[in-house]
């Protein structure tokens, strides 16, 4: 057993999540929905939510922990997870990015807030087991995009002292990653696209997907690029990594 399996096995009796067997077992290998589940999720629901997004989310902190600088998915230092999916309050996403079939509730009815409650505990351990901080994102007052150009003077005062716009951005490199609900499958929207690699991705089998945002900050400005991580599991094996597919970059 790999040490993210035994580290996800143990957070999640941590939380309880083993109390029922029938609340623990595999989602379903086909996503019969193709609309949004608008009902509340049930107790039973709320467990396995919670199961594949701690195996997920632990995953995808082994593997940045773990990569080289080459290549994505890279290490990071300097680098802090917020555990609440997406960054939010709810834990829910608030913005899409408008590719087709990335709303989490497509694949898992939306949960209580009692129950990710649950699933953000998890992730914090998850956290502190890798060594890894935690915690919002933080604030920079005049830290503008990293392609933002400074403004031009104003009329008549073409030699008045130009404006840093990047005057409040921090001394080093820092970086700020959230990490999405689970998505069970390759979303329609991202069907056949590109990965970091330049391979068209059409997986099947069981595969799961989770949005991965990188926001960075550093004294040339902040950046924000969104990334796509698709798992696949192998028979009984643990998930590992398929492939990573950008999405969108502001900067």
């Amino acid at each position: 057993m790999r040490a993210t399996e035994r580290m996800v096995l143990a957070c999640i009796t941590w939380s309880g999540c083993l109390v029922s067997t029938a609340a623990c077992r595999s989602a379903p290998a086909r996503i019969e929905s193709p609309v949004p589940i608008t009902r509340a999720a049930t107790h039973e629901e709320e467990l396995t939510l919670i199961r594949a997004d701690s195996e997920i989310f632990a995953e995808v902190v082994r593997l940045q922990l773990a990569a080289g600088d080459d290549d994505y998915p890279r290490h990071i230092d300097r680098l802090r997870y917020d555990p609440r999916p997406y960054g939010t309050r709810t834990g829910y996403p608030e913005l899409f990015s408008g590719v087709q079939g990335i709303d989490p509730t497509l694949t898992f009815a939306r949960a209580g807030e009692s129950a990710m409650g649950d699933l953000i505990d998890i992730r914090k351990q998850i956290l502190k087991e890798s060594g890894v901080r935690g915690g919002p994102p933080v604030a920079y007052s005049q830290c503008a995009g990293v392609r933002v150009p400074p403004p031009p003077p104003p009329r008549g005062t073409a030699r008045s002292k130009q404006v840093d716009v990047h005057a409040g951005c921090p001394r080093v490199l820092e970086y700020y990653v959230t990490v999405g609900l689970p998505i069970h499958g390759q979303p329609e929207g991202l069907w056949n696209a590109r990965d970091t690699h330049g391979r068209r991705v059409a997986l099947r089998g069981d595969v799961w997907t989770a949005l991965v945002d990188e926001h960075s900050a550093s004294p040339l400005g902040w950046s924000w690029s969104q990334y796509a991580w698709l798992f696949r599991r192998r028979g009984n094996d643990g998930l590992e990594l398929a492939a990573t597919i950008l999405i969108q970059v502001i900067e």
